[in-house]
């Protein structure tokens, strides 16, 4: 492998087989490892005090599970002491790794630009790419140190009884999984800061809470539902993971909560944070867009199944709460990537265009590539199709059961009111999400920074949340506090729950304000989306105008001044109407550089935000 040139060497294998070619990756990786992973492993390892802090950590660590060990064994069975020492020792370890993860991925990057070697590394010719593996896979081995150092600890809880050896394997196996996840964290905080210790507090701030929330709600909250589906899984216990993977039966739900889902969970947002990394060391005038694109439509498909996959699980009775939830969280994860993509370039740079023409990139490649319109047509056509695609599939579902009867009762009672509230809620969902990527598209065509763009695009969208349901309340204390004056609510995306009990009711008045509010949102989007693309193509136009009048002018001249030279060359001397060449280094421009007086869109200007 090149470095320079980042091209793969002859020897590499020439069968296109996946085995052969996973086979071939893994020799390199034994035989030639990544070079900053190998650097940051010798700069560790002359550390004096990596030895001290890990004694230190697990010295602290065994008094703690040895004092609570002693306290429990003395009023509870070894077995239940095992199990409390399990729990604790885990819990303990996974804030670890969740807060010391971060921190130490914050210390990578952050600190070369600091010490003033990032230019160094960058002028090593190492891919973006290269460069986030390596800082990744040095932190994370640091973090699997601590992890390896408290294992003897984690043991304890065996000896006592109450868990299997099995499960204190999976829990430790788990660790190093929450690990990938916090070294990603920190990393792409560390890709963007440019102050070591910005970063390093950023990480903490950012990650304490997270680690919280996750353990409170995915450990303690999931436990309960757990614990309904499996019995042997006990309930209200954080660490519940592992002892469900041990002692659940096997089976379709065994697969899709305990491996599928867990893993999503983790893949996705490690995938996200890692090509945000990426993005952030990409030069500017760089492709910084297609990884990111690839994470988008890859985890929208995720979030497609993931919503879709309940349906066959519940009552269809239950398929329009599948649909409202599916929906509701597709929306949310669409919103999300519509922030990210705030940072799109209009267009593509010249250097992005000479790659792609010298390697013979397809329509899929440069569709994929920068470019604020086709990153637009992309999140459209996704984003519309997954939500239309919940409610084509649950409206389906309600469908074939509404004349199903179970004894003397139906299953549904009324099909026609499951159809409106999904047809409904999904329709203000998909046209909703149109107007918030038609905003965001116009305002960054229009020339605004990626920050400006974010900033603007959550002041509209919580003026539009809320403003409405506060004229509706003056409304309503003006007019005596009818139900009629919530119509006036119907602009708010929120307005779509309301709609929901009004179907129930019948009220077809609010049905029919809901409807209204939300094609009007769709109409505007498409407007916006419209008008986004013209001005990002009279952007681009302008700018490759300038850039080919500059390249003209600077052709011009340079063919005068080869002619000067030959003319000098020959005894020649110059006509006293032409100004003699001043050679290369005349005032005139250069010609990597368009005229001082032509203003140049702002088609490559470098983001001033992360993408995250």
């Amino acid at each position: 492998m090149s470095v320079q040139t980042g091209e793969q060497s002859p020897s590499g294998p020439a069968s296109t087989r996946a085995v052969d070619r996973a086979r071939f990756r893994w020799a390199v990786l034994l035989q030639d490892p990544n070079p900053i992973w190998i650097r940051e492993l010798k700069q560790a390892a002359r550390l004096g005090r990596t030895p001290v802090i890990l004694m230190v950590v697990t010295i602290l660590m065994a008094l703690l599970i040895a004092s609570v060990g002693g306290v429990a064994s003395t009023s509870t069975s070894p077995a239940r002491t095992g199990g409390v020492l399990f729990q604790t020792f885990f819990s303990l370890a996974f804030f670890v790794v969740a807060w010391v993860g971060p921190a130490v991925a914050a210390n990578s990057i952050a600190s070369e630009r600091e010490g003033k070697t990032w230019e160094a590394l960058v002028l090593t010719g190492l891919r973006p790419e290269t460069v986030a593996r390596g800082k990744f896979l040095a932190a994370f081995t640091a973090i699997g140190t601590y992890v390896v150092m408290l294992a003897p600890v984690g043991a304890v809880p065996f000896l006592f009884g109450g868990v299997t050896a099995i499960e204190v394997v999976v829990a430790f196996v788990l660790l190093f999984v929450f690990a990938v996840l916090g070294v990603a964290f920190g990393l792409a905080i560390s890709s963007k800061m440019e102050s070591l210790r910005v970063a390093i507090v950023l990480a903490l701030l950012l990650g304490v809470p997270l680690s919280m929330a996750i353990f409170g709600a995915l450990g303690v909250g999931l436990s309960f539902p757990i614990h309904d589906l499996w019995g042997e899984v006990p309930e209200g216990l954080p660490v519940w993971l592992p002892t469900a993977i041990v002692r659940a039966p096997f089976g379709v739900e065994y697969v899709l909560y305990l491996f599928a889902l867990p893993l999503a969970c983790i893949a996705i947002p490690a995938w996200f944070l890692y090509e945000v990394t990426v993005a952030n060391l990409t030069a500017p005038n760089d492709d910084r867009s297609s990884g990111l694109k690839g994470w988008f439509i890859i985890a929208s498909l995720t979030f497609f199944v993931a919503g879709a996959l309940p349906g066959f699980a519940v009552s269809p009775e239950d398929l329009r709460g599948v649909a409202i939830l599916a929906a509701t969280g597709l929306l949310g994860h669409f919103a999300f990537c519509t922030f990210v993509f705030a940072g799109e370039p209009i267009g593509p740079s010249r250097r992005v265009v000479t790659h792609w023409d010298r390697d013979g990139a397809g329509r899929v490649k440069r569709f994929l590539g920068p470019g604020l319109v086709p990153t637009t047509t992309l999140e459209l056509a996704l984003g519309v199709a997954t939500i239309v695609g919940i409610a084509a599939f649950c409206m389906a579902g309600v469908e074939l059961n509404a004349n199903t009867m179970v004894g003397t009762y139906r299953l549904i009672d009324d099909p026609a009111e499951h159809h409106g509230q999904i047809a409904t809620f999904c329709l203000y969902a998909a046209c909703f999400y149109t107007f918030l990527v038609g905003l965001r598209s116009r305002l960054r065509a229009g020339g605004r920074s990626p920050a400006i763009t974010r900033v603007l695009l959550v002041a509209i969208a919580f003026g539009v949340a809320v403003g409405p349901w506060v004229v509706a309340a003056i409304a309503g204390i003006l007019g005596g506090g009818s139900n009629d004056s919530l119509i006036v609510a119907s602009p708010s995306p929120f307005y779509a729950l309301y709609v929901l009990e009004a179907i129930e009711r019948g009220d077809e008045v609010h049905v029919m304000a809901g409807t209204a509010a939300s094609v009007g949102w769709g109409a505007l989007g498409l407007l916006l989306v419209v008008s986004a693309r013209r001005k990002a193509r009279h952007v681009m136009s302008e700018h490759d105008r300038l850039l080919d009048e500059a390249a003209a002018r600077f052709t011009a001249e340079d063919e005068a001044i080869e002619e000067a030279e030959r003319q000098a060359a020959a005894g020649d001397e110059p006509a006293a109407d032409e100004p003699a060449a001043e050679g290369p280094h005349a005032d005139a421009p250069r010609a990597d550089a368009p005229p001082a007086d032509a203003p140049v869109a702002p088609v490559d200007a470098p983001a001033d935000e992360p993408r995250s």
